[in-house]
């Protein structure tokens, strides 16, 4: 028999009881199931029982946003810990939702039903232990909408263990903390602890208490950081303030801290290195060999730190209960260690706190009508969902921060998306990931130097180089992205029976992924279609296209060519491909760049309303990003042209000419549908995807109607369905025109700051110019005295389209002149 609900959550630890408590506390008319492998709630916090078990991370940010750590010890114990998941699953009403001792083995997506059909494996005896196989093992079949997996990224059955000559001969006990053996008794007993993680660290404090002496034995140092075990500031407030209200600030400054120290230790390593050490000898006893044990080759972050509460493992090395030998093992004796120096540790127990074993998704299989997914060659989008791979997420935490910060933001993504489906009438959403997305530098989903990820990164997915296949592992960038950020960039929305799109079928890698083709849905507004289905953008197919962050902000750019740089502005409404003909013929001498400039075309918004001066101060960061310094020629259509003055004014050491093509900013008069658009009630309303509209606008820019193809109108009529464009567009209009025409104060007071420069200028207009007319030239050449002009006859809005040649001729023969 099938169970069908409509998200299935795998995994019963921090992540997907959180998951969980989010879905019902926000969606509580859908249903779900969480499926556990294990006989009990708690994940990492149930499974290991070693001595000292702890949070490395303060319980103000490794607990739940919704549920207040009341705790007084901000590094809490395992137990503690354990109780805390428990509680939640009680208090959240989340049993009857819960099915323990069931392990998720795969997972097939049907497009014709939009339905996973997902089998588990009934592990009724307790732990299961080997990779997932269903022969012979009572099996279950569950049906969902969605798909979410929290079930971690390493091996519950079995830790890492190095081969080492001679262990067969010990006398004593070897343990592994994975599998921490409940009758182990060490009081009194010589303990050696293989190791120098977290885990070892912990360790070391807990065992010395009773034992006659525990060494933890490095290959190589590791970065140990003293926290306090209580928070202070938690304490005053505790009883002040509402509990919830106390912790929410509590959160918000301990998720600055860790920002601040992670920040401090990728920028000005040599300095946080200096404040460890620092600690570490007041700490430590007189003559204790700090730069041997406690002095990483790497720098901190590189692998993450290890957190000792109160300085715990230094107060049991400084009263003799423990100490740190750096060297290597050469083999097990039956009495203890012998080590490559030739020294020898004695010991009763060794416990090999090695590490962990890594297992995706808990080594569950995935399919897509038929075709086997390879995770570890595909890319992951906003570091949670797989491209290509429908109504799937995969919660990942934070490797520099607490685990539970970026597995609570996924949860709250998953419930945008869902909310967005359903209010629109889809079915499923596909991360796309085009050829450009796949072509540049790509690495692991987790991005830790640490051995075990080291050992096993072949097996992870992947990341790409920016933003949407890139997070930033910045709490607050990526709260801005997962929680305020667009549901619609770089994913296809789909109803029952559509083709999923991110990879072409039959392929299963990065190697043979292909670019978007298809139909596209372009959300609620979309509006008339052409015939058929509307025609397939990738906004990365035109070849050197791709994306850049800046200062927060998602760009897309292109750059072509090799040479002397030239940056190339579009107009009001339009974007990059305004540029293609260009691109074309100027890259033969020079590296040509394009870019949507903020909330136009494919790029992302920029924080607040758009306005020119807003438009021209991301291209110094955007220049910067792209490693063009100096002085650079710089291109502006319309509105382009407003915005390349306005960089030039703010920085003119960074333009060394102009080149204005029919440009705003010198003349009021302007087309009456661009003085509607500054009037609100009537903007919105003209804004609404049309696309009689769009033809309209396409065939008004040119002389000849024959440039305005149908291609141009489908890619006008595209953009006019992207929000963030029409919103970006609404708002430009308002804030350089009215319903008279273009306001004079910004246009009189820009031109005249230009004028007083030196920075050579070539106007050239269209003299069939319906949207700024032909007349503006006078006055450019007016009020630019020493600006070179140039008309181009029967000739639009847009003469690097129209006269393509001539422009580009044009444009080279003034670069090559100007100093």
């Amino acid at each position: 028999m099938t169970e069908h609900v409509d998200v299935l959550i795998v995994g019963g630890g921090l992540s997907g009881v959180g998951a969980a408590s989010r879905l019902k506390r926000e969606l509580p008319s859908k249903s779900f199931l969480l499926l556990e492998s294990r006989s009990a709630v708690g994940g990492t916090w149930d499974l290991f029982r070693y001595p000292g078990v702890r949070s490395d991370s303060d319980m103000y940010t490794l607990g739940y946003s919704f549920r207040p750590w009341t705790n007084a010890k901000a590094i809490a114990d395992g137990d503690s810990i354990r109780e805390y998941i428990i509680e939640t699953v009680a208090d959240e009403g989340l049993q009857p939702n819960l099915r323990l001792n069931h392990r998720v083995i795969s997972a097939e997506w049907s497009s014709e039903t939009a339905l996973w059909s997902v089998t588990a494996l009934r592990t009724s005896a307790g732990e299961y232990r080997g990779h997932p196989d269903a022969r012979g093992g009572d099996t279950v079949t569950f049906t969902c909408s969605f798909l979410s997996v929290c079930s971690g990224y390493y091996r519950y059955d079995e830790g890492f263990t190095p081969v080492i000559p001679g262990s067969e001969h010990f006398e004593g006990r070897i343990v592994h903390p994975q599998h921490w053996p409940a009758d182990l008794d060490y009081a009194g007993k010589r303990v050696v602890i293989v190791g120098s993680g977290a885990t070892a660290v912990t360790l070391v404090p807990s065992m010395a208490k009773t034992a006659a002496h525990v060494t933890m034995l490095q290959r190589s140092p590791t970065y140990i950081a003293p926290v306090p075990s209580r928070d202070h500031t938690a304490d005053r407030l505790r009883g002040r303030l509402p509990a919830k209200l106390a912790y929410d600030v509590v959160r918000l400054k301990n998720i600055g801290y860790s920002m601040f120290t992670y920040q401090l230790s990728r920028r000005r390593p040599e300095t946080m290195k200096s404040i460890l050490r620092k600690s570490a000898v007041a700490k430590l006893p007189s003559g204790f060999d700090v730069d041997t044990h406690l002095a990483p080759s790497y720098n901190p972050w590189d692998q993450r730190l290890c957190a000792i509460p109160d300085g715990d493992l230094y107060r049991a090395i400084s009263r003799g209960a423990a100490d740190i030998v750096t060297d290597r093992v050469a083999e097990i004796t039956a009495t203890g260690i012998r080590l490559a120096s030739g020294d020898t540790l004695d010991a009763d127990v060794i416990v090999t706190a090695t590490g962990l074993n890594l297992l995706v998704m808990g080594g569950m299989t995935l399919s897509v009508d038929g075709r086997p997914i390879d995770v570890s060659n595909t890319l992951t989008y906003k570091g949670m969902m797989l491209a290509g791979v429908p109504n799937f997420s995969l919660t990942i935490g934070y490797t520099n921060a607490s685990w539970t910060l970026k597995a609570d933001l996924v949860a709250a993504y998953v419930v945008r998306l869902l909310k967005y489906l359903k209010r629109h009438g889809y079915q499923s959403v596909t991360p796309v990931a085009t050829a450009a997305a796949l072509s540049g530098e790509l690495v692991s989903l987790i991005d830790l130097q640490a051995g075990y990820v080291l050992r096993s990164a072949d097996q992870l997915p992947k990341q790409g180089e920016s933003s949407p296949w890139r997070l930033h592992q910045n709490y607050l960038r990526d709260y801005g992205l997962l929680r305020l950020g667009p549901l619609t960039d770089a994913v296809r929305f789909g109803r029952r029976g559509d083709r999923p799109v991110g990879q072409a079928p039959g392929a299963s890698s990065l190697a043979d992924a292909a670019p978007l083709s298809g139909p596209v849905a372009l959300g609620p507004r979309a509006g008339h279609r052409l015939t058929g289905a509307l025609p397939a953008e990738d906004p990365l197919a035109l070849p050197g296209t791709a994306y850049v962050a800046v200062d927060g902000t998602r760009l897309r750019y292109r750059r072509t060519g090799s040479g002397s740089p030239i940056l190339l502005l579009h107009g009001i409404g339009q974007s990059l491909d305004d540029w293609n003909e260009q691109h074309d013929r100027l890259s033969a001498a020079h590296t040509v760049i394009s870019l949507d400039l903020p909330g136009f075309g494919y790029s992302e918004r920029r924080r607040g309303p758009a306005t020119l001066t807003r438009l021209a101060g991301i291209l110094p960061g955007f220049l910067d990003a792209l490693g063009v310094d100096g002085a650079t020629p710089v291109i502006g259509n319309s509105l382009g042209g407003a915005v390349a003055m306005s960089f030039a004014v703010g920085h003119p050491e960074r333009v060394s000419s102009l080149v204005l093509a029919d440009s705003a900013g010198f003349g009021s008069e302007v087309t009456m549908v661009l003085r509607m658009l500054a009037v609100k009630p009537l903007g919105r309303l003209l804004m609404r995807p049309n696309y009689a509209n769009s033809t309209r606008t396409v065939q008004a820019v040119f002389y000849d109607k024959r440039v305005a193809t149908d291609a141009r109108i489908a890619h006008s009529f595209v953009l006019s369905g992207r929000p963030a464009h029409a919103q970006t567009m609404l708002e430009v209009a308002h804030d350089l025109g009215t319903i008279r025409g273009v306001r004079p104060a910004w246009r009189e007071a820009l031109v005249a700051k230009l004028s007083a420069l030196d920075i050579p200028t070539l106007l050239v207009w269209g003299d069939h110019d319906h949207i700024l007319p032909f007349s503006h030239l006078a006055a450019a050449a007016t009020a630019l005295p020493n600006a070179q002009t140039h008309v181009f006859e029967k000739t639009g809005h847009m003469p690097q389209i129209e006269r393509a040649d001539e422009f580009a001729s044009l444009v080279e023969e003034f670069v090559r002149q100007s100093p």
